[in-house]
C-alpha cells in the first residue's frame, strides 16, 4: 500500500509537520530556556499574613548556582556567593523539568541565617514552586511561590532576635511566599 498526498492536502501535511517540529522538545523533555549557571540574587517576599515587622521585602541573597542533569529532569543547586557567608548555611537543590521547577530553601543552622543584600539576615525553611523563563538578557530566571517558616532580624544584631517587638516571624505553615532568582 503506498501512501500519497493530492495536491490540496501539502498545506495541511506542512503545517502539521512544523507543529511537529515546534512540539517536539517539550514532548521529549528538551529544555528551550538556558542552564542556570553563575551568580544569581534570590529575591524573597514575605506573605502578606506576615507581621507588619517583616513587610520590607523584598529580601535578596545573591547566590552561585549550578545546573546538572539527574534522572527526573534537571537539578539547579546553588549556595551563597559571599565570602563573608557559610555556603552550606543556605544551600538549595530545586528539580527543573522542563519549565517547572520545585524544591526545598533552607538555613541549616539557627544561628547565622542570611546577610540579605539590606540591612537583614533572615532565616528561612521554604518549600518553593515556580516557573522557569528566560531573562531580557538571554539567562534562565525564576520565580514563583513558597510556603514554610520565615524569620528576620537585623543582621547588625548578634543575639539574631526578630525585628520588631520579637514578631519577625511567620510560622512554619505560612502561605503566600514570592520568591525569584534573577541573573545578578
Amino acid at each position: 500500500m503506498t501512501f500519497r498526498l493530492r495536491r490540496y492536502q501539502w498545506p495541511v501535511a506542512a503545517a502539521l509537520a512544523v507543529a511537529l517540529w515546534l512540539a517536539l522538545p517539550s514532548m521529549i523533555g528538551a529544555q528551550s530556556v538556558p542552564a542556570f549557571s553563575g551568580r544569581y540574587r534570590f529575591m524573597l517576599t514575605v506573605a502578606p499574613s506576615c507581621p507588619a515587622s517583616m513587610q520590607v521585602g523584598p529580601l535578596s541573597i545573591v547566590m552561585d548556582l549550578a545546573e546538572v542533569t539527574v534522572s527526573a529532569g534537571l537539578e539547579v543547586s546553588g549556595k551563597p556567593a559571599s565570602p563573608a557567608q557559610t555556603p552550606e548555611n543556605g544551600r538549595f537543590e530545586l528539580l527543573r523539568q522542563g519549565s517547572r521547577i520545585h524544591g526545598p530553601f533552607g538555613a541549616r543552622t539557627d544561628r547565622l541565617g542570611l546577610d540579605t543584600e539590606g540591612v537583614y539576615r533572615v532565616w528561612i525553611e521554604i518549600m518553593t514552586d515556580g516557573v522557569v523563563t528566560t531573562s531580557s538578557s538571554g539567562r534562565a530566571r525564576a520565580s514563583g511561590t513558597a510556603f514554610g517558616e520565615v524569620e528576620l532580624s537585623l543582621a547588625s544584631d548578634a543575639t539574631g532576635d526578630p525585628v520588631g517587638d520579637g514578631t519577625g516571624n511567620c510560622g512554619f505553615a505560612t502561605t503566600g511566599h514570592r520568591w525569584s532568582l534573577e541573573p545578578a
